[in-house]
């Protein structure tokens, strides 16, 4: 039992200096946080097609600020759910003067994350690609900002906890419908 026992502090003591060495690179790195490792876990983006421009007659409205001043609606025939779980929609926020701003996106339920693909300048029918630093990337959304139209859209229309709330179909008609549900990120 005594061999045994130093046996064993003997080889600690040896890997002591390595695993300290170890732990102070670990700590140089910068923090990585569970839904950033779920977010790079086995997600293979699909090649996103940018749609028609929005059509008045097909723009659902969603509320997202009671104190807000901006509209805001999603066009139906946009509206995708992708063959790598992302659910894609063009957005239009209207400002009380009338002035839209116009884009297409990408919610990721899995990790409650957005993605800006391109927007239409007003006044145009042509989209414009986002090409802004790191524009490849996927970003946290978050519930608590004013005016976080994608994380409203999303938690009451386009997920389901951690899920896609069903197909395209059932997305359309719950926003249709004004059904908004009560998501894991609220």
């Amino acid at each position: 039992m005594f061999a045994l026992a130093l046996v064993s502090a003997c080889s600690t003591s040896t890997e002591t200096p390595k695993r300290a060495a170890q732990l102070e690179a670990e700590e140089a790195e910068e923090p990585v946080f569970l839904l950033d490792r779920l977010a790079s876990k086995g997600f293979q983006e699909a090649a996103t097609k940018l749609p028609p421009p929005p059509a008045d007659a097909d723009l659902l409205p969603f509320d997202v600020s009671t104190t807000g001043r901006l509209s805001f609606a999603v066009d139906a025939k946009s509206i995708m759910v992708g063959e790598d779980g992302a659910v894609r929609y063009t957005a239009v926020i209207t400002s009380p003067t009338g002035v839209r701003n116009i884009s297409y996106e990408g919610v990721r339920c899995d990790v409650f994350q957005r993605k800006l693909f391109a927007t239409m300048p007003p006044g145009s029918k042509t989209w414009v690609p986002n090409q802004s630093a790191g524009a490849e990337q996927w970003r946290t959304m978050s519930t608590s900002v004013r005016n976080s139209y994608a994380a409203t859209l999303a938690s009451e229309y386009l997920c389901d906890g951690r899920a896609v709330a069903g197909k395209t179909e059932d997305i359309v008609r719950a926003i249709r419908d004004g059904v908004a549900r009560q998501g894991a990120y609220r």
